[in-house]
């Protein structure tokens, strides 16, 4: 009775540790949640704000990406005002407001 009764607390570790392991990701894992730190939105956001104007828009305000990865604001064009969108392969558009 011992002996079985040892086998089946074994059987139950083994198979406790194996499902512990398929319930979490290794953090090699390049589907794994990797949480941005404000600090990087704030120099991302920088970045962003200083290609616009080097692309001679000024005033540029409500900077935000988007969930495709794109950025959106509003910026000043000599006098008119226009939406300013950063696309993924960094190229600065704008469309009139």
């Amino acid at each position: 009775m011992k002996p079985m009764l040892a086998g089946l607390v074994t059987a139950a570790a083994i198979a406790g540790s194996a499902f512990a392991q398929t319930e979490s990701r290794p953090s090699a894992d390049p589907l794994a949640v990797k949480p941005v730190p404000p600090q990087a939105q704030t120099i991302d956001t920088d970045v962003i704000r200083t290609k616009i104007e080097r692309a001679g828009y000024t005033e540029v305000s409500e900077l935000a990406r988007d969930t495709g990865g794109v950025w959106r604001g509003r910026a000043k064009k000599g006098d008119d005002a226009v939406e300013v969108i950063v696309d993924k392969g960094g190229r600065v558009k704008a469309s009139p407001r």
